[in-house]
């Protein structure tokens, strides 16, 4: 008798259990937890070839290897460095199977620039000049998202220090002007040189010059691919995407994907994954 009610008791109490954690309600719970961010995932990559080669520019012949890439990851916005103009921008178009809507810088000034490629067959594109130096940004949105998002693609000198503190601090300050409410992340080859040994010449304020740029960017913006290493050959960290804050974009994920490289290429593509509210 005392065994079958202490049964019946203990079939009331695993019952109560199952109705006060029903796995249903769980299950709606985690996947309203999960609804209410979106994904973003943005990549930047210099595509060119290294110094010493005799046309350092992005090769048309790699451009099938890139959009593989990029295809690959997913991304819904890539910053791109060192393309020989528009023709090259047009034919990684057709190899991305018009997923992607882009625009480069003009050419008139220079023999390489930069693009910035989005999803969003909506986006709007805009030049950035810093001196006779162009950036290119695109504004879009994600899917099912109201807010804004800016990125822009960028490429900082690399021979002067000097010129690349002036060029970082305008394109801070440009970056600052979006809009309130916007997402804005600054992508590209900045070249700096934040360790002493990287450089090549030590009769330089290099040193100084990049660190100072560098905190400048901090001050306003996040360094979401601080912690997933070097981005280019001799174990430099050149490339980088800023963005807003973790508690604005919380990062999910933050990798150099090293075995993108193909030809004579001397940076690897950075992608990061960000959550957006």
């Amino acid at each position: 008798m005392w065994a079958k009610l202490l049964l019946m008791a203990l079939t009331l109490l695993m019952t109560g259990v199952a109705l006060r954690y029903e796995p249903r309600r769980n299950r709606t719970l985690l996947g309203t937890k999960t609804e209410d961010k979106s994904r973003l995932r943005l990549m930047t990559w210099n595509i060119g070839y290294g110094d010493l080669e005799d046309d350092s520019r992005a090769h048309t012949k790699d451009l099938k290897d890139v959009s593989e890439a990029i295809l690959a990851h997913d991304p819904e916005g890539v910053a791109l460095q060192e393309l020989t103009g528009a023709d090259q921008l047009n034919i990684l178009l057709g190899l991305l199977k018009r997923r992607y809507r882009g625009a480069v810088c003009p050419s008139d000034k220079t023999d390489r620039v930069e693009a910035v490629l989005v999803k969003d067959q909506a986006a709007q594109f805009s030049n950035v000049m810093v001196g006779d130096k162009c950036s290119v940004s695109a504004t879009f949105r994600l899917a099912g998202n109201s807010r804004e998002i800016t990125l822009l693609s960028a490429h900082a000198d690399a021979f002067s220090a000097t010129r690349r503190r002036t060029f970082t601090g305008e394109i801070v300050d440009w970056a600052r002007t979006r809009p309130q409410g916007n997402f804005v992340f600054v992508a590209g080859d900045f070249n700096f040189e934040l360790r002493a040994g990287n450089q090549s010449n030590f009769f330089t304020d290099n040193l100084k010059n990049d660190s100072e740029a560098y905190s400048y960017v901090l001050k306003y913006f996040r360094d979401l691919g601080r912690a997933a290493g070097e981005t280019a050959l001799n174990e430099r960290r050149i490339d980088y995407i800023f963005g807003p804050t973790q508690e604005d974009a919380p990062l999910r994920r933050a990798e150099v994907l090293k075995g993108a490289a193909v030809g004579r290429m001397d940076h690897w593509p950075l992608l990061i994954e960000v959550a957006l509210p």
